[in-house]
């Protein structure tokens, strides 16, 4: 029988629309609250600024995990710890090659920590889905292990192509592609991730109903 991906089981009671929103914002926040806060630092205030707030954020949200959970989220530590390191690189390396080959670095990078989660046995894609869902998802395991490994070569094959960007394009079309391709590129995943599911529903459906 197929290892269906069985993440929509619904609760007894019902969350209200608030307590859905509520729940989003904060998984958003503990997911990525470092990086967020860098970005809109970044455009208010400078890079400096950005470095400095992503710390602190990071920081807080490791503290918090700490006394909600006594334990810290392996993604959480991840995001605040390359935002940290990333921001002081292009601090101390002021130059355009280092703007430009960095995507391809923070990519190489997350895409080890993609496929290393495997290995180790804390696949991040099922901790980000368990976190969402407020519940461990048993039954989806094995699929949202495949899914961590495939966005783990996904991040490797992004980092090939801001490598080839970094050596064959000027700063400008650089950061001009980067910024129309990068969020786009994340489109064909999102996309074939729901196609397969809603395929690997269909076909348990198909079996249960044969049985």
């Amino acid at each position: 029988m197929i290892d269906t991906p069985n993440i929509n089981t619904p609760d007894k009671v019902e969350p209200t629309r608030g307590e859905r929103l509520l729940k989003l914002a904060t998984w958003v926040l503990e997911s990525f609250g470092p990086l967020l806060a860098f970005w809109i630092a970044l455009r208010i205030a400078g890079l400096l600024t950005a470095i400095w707030v992503s710390i602190i954020v990071g920081v807080a949200l490791v503290v918090r995990e700490i006394v909600r959970d006594r334990k810290i989220s392996p993604f959480t530590a991840f995001i605040a710890t390359s935002v940290a390191v990333f921001g002081v690189l292009d601090l101390h390396y002021q130059s355009g090659f280092f703007i430009k080959i960095e995507p391809a670095l923070g990519n190489a990078a997350t895409g080890v920590f993609f496929i290393g989660s495997v290995f180790w046995g804390r696949p991040v894609i099922i901790e980000l889905a368990e976190r969402s869902a407020g519940k461990t998802l048993p039954h989806a395991r094995r699929y949202l292990t495949g899914w961590t490994v495939v966005w783990g070569v996904f991040f490797f094959v992004r980092a090939a192509a801001f490598v080839w960007m970094a050596f064959n394009l000027s700063l400008e079309k650089a950061i001009l592609v980067r910024g129309f391709a990068g969020p786009i590129s994340f489109a064909p995943l999102f996309a074939g991730e729901m196609l397969l599911r809603k395929v690997l529903f269909r076909k348990s459906a198909a079996q249960s109903a044969a049985k």
